[in-house]
């Protein structure tokens, strides 16, 4: 409905202009009454055609809507310590193991807060922290337990913290997997792959880079960059990936970034979908990992050799030792 309109009934007044009882007022539908004035028209189109619309003098007084900003949603960063540990029954950390050492794995869970999710059992947390070390959400992953790739059977194993947490009215305003690190590493050159994951283990193999992780192959676009824009930025598309990246990224170039694509895994006889990180692991052999138990695990299997039926109520009321960590059988 209009704010203003002429009075749709027979109702006639006296025109200013000509006197004759011809003049149809407007009417503001808001107010459900006649406006104050001369706005209106007269009917006798042929001889007097006075009309004085309401629009140009009453447009002044019209309030614009304005956009309602929403404040961002961020969720509590007690909720990142709560997912770091228990790193026993994190596929992907496990998986990591078998090539890396413990202090090389404790010093990248540190750098890009890799949590642990009871989700799924084995699921991994990749926290999105912004460049205000906000965190802005996290995504949960599992991953196979000897490949490391993410399980998509029967269904795809990924979900959001927000969702997990049940955060109401969560808006989510996505960031690059490892923004919160360009404050700490100003000077260093970006390297961009998709998956969290890819960035990770680069970040084990080549760590004189910037490591960060768009999260999806849509995700390599502006709005997302904007904040890495001053420095020096190679892209390292997936297998199939690589002519569209390279488009995008000339138009970054256009638009002041300093980038590039490169087309290392394009260039490689290998797989679609194959990422940097797939490649790196042809040449690394996976080393012969020693199962460590704590002393509580080894306590624990001495008196279950006692009483078997201490291991079913450890199982029973998911008990853990003193670090928070899964109690695991010794056998």
């Amino acid at each position: 409905m209009y704010k203003f309109s002429l009075d749709k009934t027979s109702k006639k007044f006296i025109c200013p202009r000509c006197g004759k009882k011809r003049f149809v007022r407007y009417i503001d539908n808001e107010n459900k009454g006649y406006l104050e004035g001369n706005y209106g028209k007269c009917d006798r189109e042929t001889s007097c055609k006075f009309h004085e619309s309401p629009k140009q003098a009453y447009q002044s007084t019209i309030v614009p809507i304005q956009e309602i900003k929403r404040e961002k949603s961020t969720i509590k960063y007690n909720e990142v310590i709560k997912s770091g540990k228990n790193y026993k029954s994190n596929n992907f950390i496990q998986f990591l193991r078998t090539y890396f050492s413990d202090e090389e794995l404790k010093a990248v869970i540190k750098k890009y807060l890799i949590g642990t999710s009871s989700h799924w059992n084995g699921a991994t947390v990749f926290w999105q922290v912004n460049q205000n070390q906000e965190i802005v959400t996290g995504k949960v992953m599992l991953y196979d337990l000897a490949t490391a790739k993410r399980v998509k059977k029967p269904y795809n194993h990924i979900n959001w913290m927000h969702k997990i947490l049940k955060i109401p009215n969560f808006e989510l305003e996505q960031c690059l997997f490892g923004l919160h690190l360009i404050n700490e590493f100003p000077t260093r050159t970006v390297a961009l792959v998709e998956a969290e994951k890819t960035a990770i283990i680069m970040s084990l193999f080549l760590p004189n880079y910037l490591w960060l992780a768009t999260g999806s192959k849509a995700n390599f676009k502006k709005e997302l960059l904007a904040f890495i824009k001053k420095f020096n930025i190679i892209a390292f598309p997936d297998k199939s990936e690589y002519e569209d990246w390279n488009k995008k990224s000339k138009q970054l170039q256009l638009d002041g970034f300093t980038i590039k694509c490169s087309d290392y895994v394009e260039s490689k006889n290998v797989p679609e979908g194959t990422d940097l990180a797939d490649i790196y692991f042809e040449s690394k052999k996976p080393k012969v990992v020693e199962i460590q138990y704590t002393k509580t695990e080894i306590e624990i299997n001495r008196l279950a050799k006692i009483n078997p039926q201490i291991l079913n109520l450890i199982k029973t009321f998911e008990l853990l030792d003193d670090n928070d960590n899964e109690i695991v059988n010794v056998g």
